[in-house]
């Protein structure tokens, strides 16, 4: 098998999307001050940047905790009720397209105004004799 020029520059694109998502496990040193970001200290054994006290990861950020905090942000649940809202519109529409309701409801509506009998809603007795050949 040949490597192509994609699979290289798709194997170069991911590992610097790795390299800029890995802020936070990047090792620092106890030495140098500022090596770590905002909130967080350098472990002497470990050698990479934990979060202060009282200060918990979101993220790659430090942030103080809340006690009022929920388990979905307000985003979330607005993106989960449009995307569901957008799932019922559109299986409504197909059920309405595919069963051709709305025509069928106007032929409904057309035939109580003009008090005509369609004969489909005409029911056929058994008084006629029977047909013989």
């Amino acid at each position: 098998m040949k490597i192509k020029t994609f699979d290289v520059l798709a194997t170069l694109l991911l590992n610097l999307i790795q390299y800029g998502c890995s802020e936070h496990i990047l090792s620092c040193n106890v030495s140098i001050y500022g090596t770590c970001p905002a909130l967080q200290t350098c472990n002497e054994t470990t050698s990479k940047c934990d979060c202060l006290r009282g200060f918990i990861r979101i993220g790659d950020d430090c942030e103080k905790p809340d006690s009022n905090v929920t388990s979905y942000s307000g985003a979330t649940i607005a993106t989960v009720t449009i995307f569901t809202l957008a799932l019922l519109i559109a299986g409504a529409v197909l059920v309405i397209r595919k069963y051709n309701l709305i025509e069928y409801v106007q032929q409904k509506i057309r035939s109580r105004r003009n008090n005509d009998v369609m004969y489909e809603d005409v029911m056929i007795g058994n008084d006629d004799p029977p047909l013989s050949p």
